[in-house]
Order: structure tokens, then sequence, then C-alpha cells
């Protein structure tokens, strides 16, 4: 029997693609599936056991991975059955395991006390350097706090809204349907936040592997600096305040709109032309997002999106239930 479902969502590939399959296909009871989201590409050759699925075109990072989790489930019967795995690993394509950290991780599945809902992770860069790991809530105080002290003081001072980013972390799948899995409204960035969010307010509990275990992260390796993409970012920041207004705050937009006017202003002192263009297409976002919402210039870009309503009839998981929980021990902590 699988223990854990691994998805791993791609856009055209990467240069680490097929060493991650196959680090997650050597992996003690895992099962593997591989999301494909650039229309017409097809994966080059993947171990074997690995499950592809493409051609549904770019539903984006999070709606991805409920469609993996939903044909990986259901297969068809539209029931859930009670061989499903006890955990979800969710890994983005620019990935690499170290093996060390590959050898270990079902283990650290397997030690996780059974009240814990969510395993965090170490990123590094993949010269070995400092990654982003993890960020905090945003909220009126934590986003302007962060605006002056950085990410890394806002996390110690609001540990208890610290949460792992997108790109690697592992939550038990039984919570993952229990929260109706990420919000297909989101096509790119905040889906994470907003299901961590759904989570820390349900009462769940993330915790977070000793740094001895680290995976290596290429952040951004899609994306870019892409203007398009940027926009897309204030709009979801957006999206993500309104339907989070109680707890991030009615002022939050506009703290955040005005912390991005600074940035901008702060940026072309010192000439970093590129930062500052970049600060005014998530502001840019922010304010078509505010002022048209129902208007998704995503779908008519480059980027080929889906429209929100073909994203959450193909990738919502409302419908499925979570599974029985199996009964389980806790075990010596190993976060």
């Amino acid at each position: 029997m699988h223990s854990l479902l691994a998805v791993v969502v791609s856009y055209g590939g990467s240069p680490h693609l097929r060493g991650l399959l196959c680090a997650l296909c050597g992996l003690t009871a895992c099962r593997v599936a591989l999301v494909e989201n650039e229309l017409g590409e097809r994966p080059g050759p993947v171990p074997e056991g690995v499950n592809v699925y493409a051609g549904h075109g770019n539903i984006g990072y999070g709606a991805a991975v409920n469609l993996a989790v939903k044909r990986e489930l259901t297969a068809g019967s539209g029931r859930v059955d009670d061989e499903t795995p006890e955990w979800l690993l969710v890994v983005n394509s620019d990935v690499a395991i170290p093996a060390d950290t590959q050898e270990m991780l079902p283990k650290l599945l397997a030690e996780t006390p059974s009240d814990v809902d969510v395993l965090g992770f170490t990123m590094r860069a993949h010269d070995g350097g400092p990654g982003r790991s993890t960020s905090v809530l945003p909220t009126t105080r934590t986003s302007a706090f962060t605006a002056v002290r950085g990410e890394a003081a806002a996390v110690t001072r609001w540990p208890a809204l610290r949460y792992p980013i997108g790109a690697f972390f592992a939550i038990r799948l039984s919570t993952f349907l229990r929260l109706g899995g990420f919000d297909p409204a989101f096509w790119l960035y905040y889906e994470e936040t907003d299901l961590f969010a759904r989570l820390i307010g349900s009462g769940g509990r993330i915790e977070w592997c000793d740094d001895a275990w680290p995976v290596f992260h290429t952040g951004g390796g899609t994306a870019g600096r892409d203007a398009e993409l940027q926009r897309e970012l204030g709009r979801a920041a957006t999206v993500y305040a309104l339907r989070h207004r109680a707890t991030v705050g009615r002022g939050w937009l506009l703290v955040h709109g005005a912390l991005l006017v600074l940035l901008v202003a702060r940026k072309a002192v010192l000439r970093r032309w590129p930062d500052a263009i970049r600060a005014v297409w998530i502001l840019v976002g922010l304010l078509q997002r505010a002022a048209l919402p129902r208007w998704e210039p995503a779908t008519r870009s480059r980027w080929h999106a889906v429209p929100a309503a073909a994203r959450a009839a193909l990738a919502g998981l409302d419908s499925i239930p979570a599974p029985r929980s199996r009964p389980r021990t806790a075990g010596p902590a190993a976060v």
C-alpha cells in the first residue's frame, strides 16, 4: 500500500525534472504523479510507474495539485477508497532532493506526531546557499513589519503565522481533502498562503524538519520577471485579501499598495530599474483586480491561463470526501 502520494507540477519541464522523478520513485511506498500545465507539451521519458496528466491547459499550480489528487484517488469511480495514501507531497518541478533527504523522508513522515498536519522543509538554492523556505500570513502588521525588518524577522516575531512556501511540503491527505484542497480561484500565487490560512484558522498544526534534511530549489525558474506574471501576483493579492478580510484586516490592501509605491520609489532612487518595474506591475495587477474583478487577462496572455470557472470544474475537490482516518500513533518528534 502507498503511504505517500507525490505530485510534481511542471510547466514545460526543468533541468531537474527527471532526477526529481527518479528520486521520488525511489521513496518507500510512494506513488508519483506528474502534472504538465503547458498545453501541447508532453514530458520526455519518465520513470516507470509515474502517472502523467497533461492536455488540460495552464490551470496553475494549486489547481494542478488538486487535479492529480482527484484523478489519483477516484480513478474514475467518483469515490475515495480505503487505500488512500496518508500523506501528500507537493513538489515543484525545479526542486532537487539530496540523497540523504530522500532516504530520511519516509522515516520523517512515519515519525511525525499524529496531531501534526503539515511538515515543512528547509529550502536551499541549488548552489547550496540559503533559500526561501517560509513566510508569515499577511496582515496589516506583518506586511508593514516585513517591509521594514525583513521576512526572517517577521517569522521570528509571529511563529504561529509561519507557513511553508509552496514549492515543497508534506500535508496529510485527509487534512488536504477536509480543507477542500487548493482553491482553484487562485491561478498563480497566494494559493499556498490561502491553503495555510485556512489550515491555521481551523486549528491545524505545522511542524518543521531539522535543517539536516533540506531540499534544493531554483525559485522563479519559469516566471522570472515576466510582466504579465508580476501583474498576476498583484491580482492574486487582491483575491486573497477579499477572501480573508477578517484576518488580514480591512486596511491590508491599502497598506500593501502603499508599500509597493514605496518600493518603486526606493528602487528608482537606487537605479535598480528591473526591481522598480516589477513592483509597478504588481501594483497594476492589484488595482486592476480591485477595479475589474471579473476580468482575467492571463487567459488572453501568452501563458494561456484556463479561466477560473473551468479550473473549478476541472480541479475542484469539494465533492471528494476526506478518507476515513486510520489509527495513528505519535512517534518520536522528527521536527
